[in-house]
């Protein structure tokens, strides 16, 4: 009983040190800016005081909307074909299909800052820079080895047994994949696009690489709240709730999903 108990104890104080500053946050996004600083802390925050949330949307809500619209495109591009890719590289029987796989996931070794200044430099010459377009195609691109990876793990827990009497009834290899695999692997592509979407909302150096003004996210506006003479932690908090909320909620809905697609494949009979 002793030794549950000091467990107990040890994992609320190691979940209380990556709680404290988040919950820190919170209460300093209903806080004015005097009692940020003020001493003693104000503990508890008029929660009805909402300037900040005010002052920040008011002055960045298009880049808020910047953030979801790419953040989805480049979800939903990822899995386009990451999906496909998965699928064929699980099914499809053809010489180094090994390798190619390798080759797949080795690009998820590269960190993006090698590749930020060479896509500057293509998206410069395409005339793209500072568009959603072109922050739609590198989060896609570099969240696809990831998925790909990941899908193909789902895949495989599908009973072969399935796929091949769906193509003994006829079916080609595109309706087995749109009318068997995919229903039979929703759980394992609501995990895949979690985390893709939790990527992408969160990318932050790209963003500030490959945008000015028109298509800057809402991560490159957070970070902007720091400057050499002032650090504005009003604002900070405000939009560091707006930027938690939404993988929160979007892995809430898929919780089920996630759950599933996390433990399947995890007991064989």
């Amino acid at each position: 009983m002793k030794s549950v108990r000091w467990q107990l104890i040890a994992a609320f104080a190691i979940t209380f040190v990556f709680v404290a500053p988040i919950l820190w946050m919170v209460l300093a996004a209903f806080k004015t800016i005097n009692d940020i600083y003020a001493i003693p802390p104000v503990w508890v925050p008029d929660f009805t005081y909402l300037e900040n949330f005010k002052l920040l949307l008011s002055e960045n809500w298009q880049f808020l909307l910047n953030s979801t619209i790419v953040t989805l495109s480049a979800t939903a591009l990822c899995l386009a074909f990451a999906l496909p890719c998965a699928f064929g590289l699980v099914y499809f029987q053809f010489g180094a299909k090994n390798f190619l796989a390798d080759w797949i996931l080795s690009t998820r070794m590269m960190p993006p800052i090698a590749a930020a200044v060479p896509l500057y430099m293509v998206f410069n010459g395409a005339g793209m820079l500072d568009t959603m377009p072109a922050l739609v195609i590198a989060y896609a691109g570099f969240n696809l080895p990831f998925a790909v990876w990941v899908a193909m793990s789902f895949f495989r827990n599908i009973p072969k047994e399935i796929i091949e009497a769906a193509r003994i009834e006829g079916c080609g290899w595109f309706q087995t994949f749109r009318l068997v695999a995919l229903p039979l692997a929703k759980s394992g592509i609501a995990t895949v696009a979690t985390f893709v979407f939790i990527f992408a909302w969160n990318e932050l150096l790209l963003a500030l690489f490959l945008t000015t003004r028109e298509a800057k996210t809402f991560p490159v506006v957070i970070s902007s709240f720091s400057t050499v003479t002032k650090t504005y932690w009003e604002l900070i908090s405000a939009a560091t709730i707006i930027q938690i909320l939404p993988p929160v909620i979007f892995t809430i809905l898929m919780q089920r999903h996630i759950v599933s697609g996390l433990t399947m494949g995890a007991v064989k009979n």
